[in-house]
């Protein structure tokens, strides 16, 4: 790979459940952890992917089930999150490397931004679960929706001034294609979804995402 190729690239794009953590969803994390998945937030889920609710309703739907909980009860739960190991590794290889790091992710904000601090992100977007004097609403603001991330995308690189093919983005499924179909490099990592692999410039899959760095063309 040419010395010119290896420099073109300024920025990164992650997703984040299921790709710098190993549960696919922060959301069903949540539930199952809460008692409140199996027969009761599960059937959001069904009836979302069966097209009788839309995404707004059925994100509403789960954040009421936590209406009532202190934020910190939530923040004890979230911080059990299992990190795919390698997560160290490949962020501190990236910032050596000069890249600008971005999250966008449709999972929840109370994961995103303690991600963002912990690992020392410059950018992240969420949807994000409202709360009233450390009390969740049960209400939710929704920003990224599951498969509209390129408008987000857009919004990165304009604020960066950064180009499309300076961009590389790594995700795990279906809701990632329209983000790796706006970058100029997209990793597959432990994809989900044939059609993402389709559309990405590699795929990689393994228990350990620091295998990423000898992949990357920086």
């Amino acid at each position: 790979m040419s010395t010119e190729k290896k420099k073109q690239y300024k920025l990164v794009i992650f997703d984040l459940d299921g790709t710098l953590t190993r549960e696919r969803s922060i959301w069903e994390y949540i539930h199952v952890r809460l008692g409140k998945w199996y027969g009761f937030a599960e059937e959001y889920q069904k009836q979302f992917l069966a097209g009788k609710i839309s995404y707004k309703e059925f994100c509403e739907r789960d954040a009421e089930v936590w209406r009532g909980m202190k934020v910190e009860e939530m923040m004890e739960i979230i911080k059990t999150v299992p990190f795919h190991p390698g997560v160290d590794e490949l962020i501190s290889h990236l910032k050596q490397k000069g890249m600008i790091l971005s999250m966008v992710s449709s999972g929840l904000s109370l994961l995103t931004n303690w991600v963002h601090e912990r690992y020392g992100f410059d950018h992240s977007v969420s949807n994000e679960i409202l709360c009233e004097d450390g009390m969740l609403t049960g209400r939710v603001s929704i920003q990224v929706h599951y498969d509209k991330k390129a408008e987000w995308v857009r919004k990165v690189l304009d604020q960066y001034e950064i180009k499309s093919e300076e961009a590389i983005a790594i995700g795990d499924s279906k809701g990632d294609i329209d983000m790796f179909q706006m970058v100029g490099f997209a990793i597959a990592f432990n994809s989900s979804c044939a059609e993402l692999d389709q559309v990405a410039s590699i795929c990689v899959r393994s228990q350990n995402l620091a295998d990423i760095i000898p992949r990357l063309p920086i």
